[in-house]
């Protein structure tokens, strides 16, 4: 099958309504595979972004407060990458489509449940460490859902063409920008809160991004469903015009490969998949890995100018500004990979591994900022070349991880190892994260 078939062949109008709008099979599906990205980042940046409430929720008990960012983190990482490589070696006979219907459909009961625990009164009066242990079970079960979810997508995105693979890139980086956006607004808005006598309150708040993710979870199991029902028909279609037609030397295999479900036939053992993806894989490893080291600095590095009158210098603001500028960064990396005319998608695996090792450049550079304010003044006593750093530092996580993952499927021979490159390609970014997660320790121990 050609590379972005979906782009060529049969790509008809799927809804017009008048001359106002139409849209096209492709467009549906790029869009698909969008909401699939931002449900696959969703639940990590509900437990992340909900670590404010549960420093509320905990206030009785302190040492559950200062653990739970990194206990959440270390349980999530884990699990997916014990789980993603379990599910690497599950391949034979495995319908992708299904595995991420179930990985959604699990991620919808769990995050209900998690509204739930927020506004009811036997959730919020329970034991904390009781508590504590049911949150980190949901962390755990969360983390294995979005591996069965993630493992079918990139299998897909894999045969289906890079232009898909892009989409649900930018997808995940939109997951990243959405919740610092909402920070940012919500303390503007309403200020910090304080609790007295420490009683603990319902959060509504906290309930409604709960229930957002299971709904864009709900939203990605109907699109999924329904270009699968654009493939049946497409089928049935084409088969029609051969019949009118009669024309013997059409290329049926084209729009027939196009349209079929993707379900594996042959097991691809790794060794296999590393000889031809050797150096992507440690790029999605090296980068993942790095890129672990920003929210280190985006959580102690304070403005130049705190004294300021000006709200934003506030650290409130100034450091929620700063994880929105990286992830902004990371959007744009994402999305400038799939305009082809711009050439910043990387198809050459030895600059991508060169390109991700020389990005620990940016720690000394870090350094040169305000990583202890009211302790030592830093190297560079600018808010603005912080802010650029950050920028840069997103910009190139997104180009690097997008570049990887859009053009696995060049490098394969068959929809049999694109497919196994899915679950392939995870398991690194997997061990990505947890070489990253534990690399950060070490960095908040030796900034301390």
């Amino acid at each position: 099958m050609s590379e972005d078939a979906g782009t060529h062949h049969n790509d008809r109008v799927v809804l017009k309504i008048s001359k106002l709008l139409e849209i096209k099979l492709s467009q549906l599906r790029y869009f698909t595979f969008l909401i699939i990205g931002i449900a696959l980042l969703w639940p990590w940046n509900c437990f992340l972004s909900a670590s404010a409430y549960y420093g509320t929720r905990f206030i009785n008990s302190p040492s559950l407060v200062k653990i739970y960012s990194s206990t959440m983190m270390s349980v999530s990482t884990i699990t997916s990458a014990i789980f993603n490589y379990y599910l690497s070696q599950q391949q034979t006979g495995v319908n992708y489509s299904n595995r991420v219907k179930l990985g959604f459909n699990l991620t919808i009961i769990i995050f209900i449940f998690m509204a739930i625990t927020c506004i009811t009164q036997i959730f919020i009066n329970m034991n904390d460490s009781f508590f504590f242990s049911i949150l980190m079970i949901m962390v755990l079960l969360s983390a294995g859902a979005t591996c069965l979810a993630q493992n079918g997508t990139m299998a897909i995105v894999n045969v289906m063409g890079s232009i898909y693979a892009n989409s649900v890139m930018v997808g995940q980086a939109v997951a990243g920008v959405l919740p610092s956006c909402a920070l940012i607004i919500s303390i503007l808005a309403v200020g910090e809160k304080t609790l007295e006598n420490h009683k603990i309150e319902k959060d509504f708040g906290v309930f409604v991004y709960y229930i957002t993710a299971s709904l864009v979870c709900m939203l990605s199991i109907s699109l999924l469903y329904l270009i699968d029902e654009r493939k049946e028909h497409a089928i049935y279609e084409r088969l029609d015009e051969l019949m009118e037609e009669e024309h013997t030397t059409t290329e049926l295999g084209d729009g027939e490969e196009e349209y079929e479900t993707v379900t594996q036939k042959n097991f691809v053992s790794f060794s296999d998949l590393w000889s031809k993806l050797n150096l992507i894989v440690m790029t999605i490893f090296l980068t993942f890995s790095i890129t672990l080291i920003f929210p280190v600095f985006a959580s102690i590095v304070e403005s130049v100018n705190d004294e300021s009158e000006f709200k934003f210098f506030n650290k409130q603001i100034f450091i929620p500004f700063i994880y929105l500028i990286w992830n902004l960064g990371d959007l744009l990396g994402r999305i400038l990979c799939g305009y082809p005319k711009l050439k910043m998608l990387i198809t050459n695996p030895k600059v991508l591994i060169i390109y991700s090792v020389s990005r620990i450049v940016f720690i000394p550079l870090f350094f040169t900022c305000n990583v202890k304010p009211g302790v030592s003044n830093p190297l560079v006593n600018s808010d603005l070349w912080y802010i650029l750093l950050q920028l840069l530092f997103g910009i190139s996580n997104g180009q690097l991880c997008t570049s990887s993952f859009m053009i696995v499927g060049k490098f394969c021979d068959n929809d049999d190892e694109k497919e196994a490159a899915g679950g392939f390609t995870t398991v690194f970014l997997s061990f990505g994260l947890m070489a990253g997660s534990v690399f950060s320790y070490l960095l908040v121990l030796y900034l301390n």
